[in-house]
């Protein structure tokens, strides 16, 4: 009795540590569960402001980018440069280019304004924009802008650099303009010996769009905030705390809202912040935007989340933990309990599971079987793929050598004919002039048969020279002659099925060290590519291919055409991969961007195109490599 008591209690003791080992996992396993839920949901919002983030910084860069464009096509406009022809007194002149300055304002909706500052700090030129209306300035309101920092800065600055000014708000006779108008000044200098003055061009871009912009893009749990180097706000989700330095505000700034935030982002160029239940994502955009990195000109984008987020978040992540903390300590106690009757049911889950084992095994086994004939199909793939391109090149040697092999066989066949008649009279008697008229056929038929066999092993020299090449990717010595005469016979079965002719004009003696084979699958590709798409079936056409050496030890090759041209719409991708106006006709759209990596890549070389109809030339698409003598 006492042992049975015993052995009670000792169960009874086993049970309950198992209870609390199971209460102790328990709550591990729903500490962990709230940490990595918790976490997930903090990583997921990263994600989205990092996505927001990215978002403007590209925003941002396009409309630099714009903004540098802008001023390089205004500063090399012909209405700003120094010609003979223009008078040098610059007051003759103003009007024209205030004429310029308006149209070229009105082409887009983000000038507010344009001047051209004389060296010393006198504006020449001011152009006002607003509401698509310009306002030229009378020459007596003009100011002498010396002393302002973005004319210090500009006039500063080297010939080819554009400066770009702190970012503020538009102000008109001392007021700031309502609503605000963020603006941003970039300036570019002009010289005396190219332009007009020696000066600086300065126009004023407006922001306010791409503000909008930014704005719309922000979400509760990302919202787009912008800040200047001393912490002031530029953009912020509430507008009475931005452009604090305008209205002096000090008060309104990062800084002194939350100093510990803003020691991280002065700290570090990117990162993530937690204070106070609300993430904060940061990034500088100086760099990104190609700014002066100074401390004026220095920009900071951030996305913080809303306050109750990362709350509600902590508080659903809890609640899990809570449940499946009770789940699993459920689970345990009742799990101890049937402890018995699931031991027999784990056994025949074992057994059923190595049963698994063995049939997913087999199944491995009959996979890689499948995988090693897959492999075995794609080898005999690929080498029918190159019988296929064998047997191409066989019907065209063999459609070349038809003609030669069968004028000597003729040839060959007249000289036996008259040998056997030679014979014949000889036995029957021969006279002298039956004698020499067989010699004579013999003696020519032997000859015709010998130019014959010349042309045939002619066009065997070439078409061997041909194979060798391409399938060799040494940098060997060549000319660009046989390079193209080569390709060309083996086109010939191709170009006969066409109306379109071959004009080759190559200078003489055009030695190069590159790589033959990739040449001659370039400018084959270029042939394919003008059949295949500048002529119709059965249409007329040239097809030109030029090369000549240039002063800069370089060979360029031109392959033109007079067909149909390339689309507009496809020009500006022609060199992408899958691009095709043939599409419907099985094209894929890889020609080109294959002979654009060939060029680049293989034969560091250049490529370029032009499309169009000229009035002066016949050909309407040229395409232009540029390759070195020596790779």
């Amino acid at each position: 009795m006492d042992l049975s008591l015993e052995h009670l209690l000792q169960l009874k003791r086993q049970s309950v540590l198992k209870h609390i080992a199971v209460c102790i996992v328990s709550a591990i396993i729903a500490w962990l569960a709230y940490s990595l839920q918790y976490q997930n949901k903090v990583d997921e919002l990263k994600t989205l402001h990092d996505q927001k983030l990215i978002t403007s910084s590209v925003l941002f860069s396009r409309e630099l980018g714009s903004i540098r464009d802008l001023l390089l096509l205004i500063k090399n406009s012909p209405a700003l440069a120094k010609t003979p022809s223009k008078k040098q007194d610059i007051v003759n002149q103003t009007t024209q280019i205030s004429t310029f300055f308006q149209q070229f304002g009105k082409s887009t909706t983000n000038i507010a304004q344009i001047r051209w500052i004389e060296n010393s700090g006198q504006e020449l030129i001011r152009v006002n924009f607003k509401d698509g209306l310009a306002t030229v300035i009378p020459k007596d309101e003009l100011q002498n802008k010396q002393a302002r920092y973005y004319f210090q800065q500009g006039i500063a600055s080297d010939l080819s650099s554009i400066y770009f000014s702190p970012i503020d708000l538009n102000v008109e006779h001392g007021e700031v303009v309502l609503p605000f108008e963020p603006t941003l000044r970039a300036t570019m200098r002009t010289t005396a010996a190219t332009h007009l003055i020696d000066g600086l061009l300065v126009i004023n871009f407006r922001l306010d769009s791409l503000f909008t912009t930014l704005k719309n893009i922000s979400v509760d749990k990302a919202n787009i905030q912008l800040v200047n180097a001393q912490g002031y706000w530029l953009l912020n989700q509430q507008a009475e705390k931005e452009w604090g330095f305008v209205f002096d505000k000090p008060q309104l700034t990062l800084a002194e809202e939350s100093p510990v935030l803003w020691n991280d982002i002065t700290q570090n160029k990117t990162g993530d912040f937690i204070t106070e239940n609300i993430l904060t994502s940061f990034a500088h955009l100086d760099y990104l935007l190609g700014l002066d990195t100074s401390n004026d000109n220095k920009l900071i984008i951030y996305a913080s989340s809303a306050p109750a987020f990362l709350s509600a978040v902590k508080l659903n992540a809890m609640l899990f933990s809570l449940l499946l903390f009770s789940a699993l300590a459920a689970v345990g106690l009742v799990f101890n309990w049937r402890a018995a009757s699931y031991q027999s049911e784990l056994i025949s889950l074992s057994i059923k599971l190595r049963a698994e084992q063995q049939e997913l095994t087999q199944a491995n086994k009959s996979l890689q079987q499948i995988i090693e004939r897959q492999q075995i199909l794609q080898d005999e793939l690929v080498e029918s793929n190159k019988l296929s391109a064998l047997g191409l090149m066989v019907a065209g040697v063999a459609h070349e050598l038809n003609t030669p092999l069968g004028g000597a066989l003729i040839s060959v066949t007249n000289a036996e004919h008259a040998n056997e008649k030679l014979k014949k009279a000889m036995l029957e008697g021969i006279t002298k002039t039956q004698f020499n008229t067989s010699i004579g056929v013999i003696t020519d038929s032997l000859h015709l048969a010998s130019i014959n066999l010349d042309k045939a092993v002619e066009q065997v020299k070439h078409f061997k020279r041909l194979a060798i090449d391409r399938v060799s990717a040494d940098c060997i010595a060549c000319t660009i002659d046989d390079i193209v005469s080569d390709l060309l016979i083996s086109l010939r079965p191709t170009l006969k099925k066409t109306q379109i002719e071959i004009k080759v004009s190559i200078e003489e003696n055009m030695k190069l060290k590159s790589r033959p084979g990739t040449i001659s699958q370039v400018i084959e590709n270029l042939i394919m590519n003008c059949i295949n798409h500048a002529f119709s079936p059965q249409e007329p056409g040239i097809i030109e291919i030029k090369a000549y050496t240039t002063s800069e030890n370089k060979i360029e090759i031109v392959v033109a055409d007079n067909g149909r041209g390339i689309p507009q719409a496809l020009q500006s991708k022609i060199f992408e991969p899958f691009v095709t106006s043939a599409r419907s006709s099985g094209n894929i759209g890889l020609g080109l961007h294959m002979v654009n990596q060939w060029v680049t890549k293989l034969l560091l070389g250049q490529l370029r195109f032009s499309s169009g109809k000229r009035a002066q030339d016949l050909m309407t698409t040229e395409f232009v490599i540029i390759i070195p003598q020596d790779i």
